[in-house]
């Protein structure tokens, strides 16, 4: 599998010719690719926009300085199966619909959940379904069933998630029944939450439970889940409405990874077998 590309670095594009005849194939028998399609066909690349700073589903390989992690190896299959290679351009979480918005990438693949208030902006090609938790020092006391239960305590969340939404959600129903409210400490990346919570400044994350195992396979025995699996949610690629043509490219070429094993092969590369999408 070959290694992802990252903005502003130049690399070896696929011939347009190449691409154009790969995506061809993909959308045969669907209604005439439009102009920004033809664009990204003519690069020989997709850009995606991301948030390099989500381990394991996409961050930077501190010895490459290159995008890795499950995202990221979904991103390339996608590409390859369109015939193009992928770049990412590191964009904070909070700024990759806006950043989308104003043409800085062709589409958005960052961990980004799939829900009914982003698809009214974005059309989505889901490729996995994964959960949050509330997550503590492996020393903490802290244990919980539901976020309420969190009344009076400090929790960090990654700025512009729907993690951050559910946290301020819990803590406005606290303060209507009279409890004390949740200090929600909304941070720019889920690194700087998990550094938070590691110096003692919030006595929780509430975040992926994808990324504190990631966290603890690197520094084993360094966190733990202070709940339940809390909310599952089906992330996607992202594209603008009025993109139909790069939403039907980008959904056949997923298909097509499920077909040709690379999507399995992705899969197992990050041990996301309970949150994989079926054919």
């Amino acid at each position: 599998m070959s290694k992802p590309k990252q903005l502003p670095m130049r690399s070896k594009y696929l011939s347009a010719f190449a691409a154009a005849a790969c995506l061809g194939t993909i959308l045969a028998g669907s209604a005439a690719a439009g102009e920004v399609l033809d664009k990204i066909k003519a690069s020989g690349k997709i850009v995606y926009c991301s948030d390099l700073s989500v381990p394991p589903f996409i961050y930077l390989d501190p010895k490459t300085v290159q995008a890795t992690g499950f995202d990221a190896d979904i991103g390339i299959a996608v590409a390859k199966a369109m015939g193009l290679e992928a770049q990412y351009k590191n964009i904070g979480f909070d700024g990759l619909i806006p950043a989308l918005q104003a043409g800085q990438c062709d589409a958005i693949l960052s961990a980004l959940f799939d829900k009914p208030a982003r698809r009214e902006v974005v059309d989505f090609v889901d490729y996995a379904n994964v959960g949050n938790a509330v997550i503590v020092k492996a020393d903490s006391p802290l244990s919980i069933a539901r976020l309420v239960d969190l009344s009076g305590k400090r929790v960090a969340v990654e700025r512009g998630s729907v993690n951050e939404q559910e946290v301020v959600e819990a803590s406005d129903e606290l303060v209507k029944q009279g409890k004390p409210k949740i200090s929600v400490v909304s941070l720019p990346k889920a690194t700087d939450a998990i550094q938070q919570l590691l110096t003692g400044l919030v006595d929780a994350f509430y975040g992926g439970t994808a990324t504190e195992a990631d966290y603890n396979k690197q520094n084993p025995g360094a966190l733990k889940l202070a709940s339940p699996q809390t909310s599952t949610f089906y992330t996607g690629i992202a594209t603008i409405k009025k993109d139909a043509d790069v939403h039907e490219a980008l959904d056949a070429a997923f298909k097509k990874t499920q077909a040709d094993g690379s999507y399995d092969a992705v899969v197992k590369k990050w041990s996301f077998e309970s949150m994989a999408m079926k054919p």
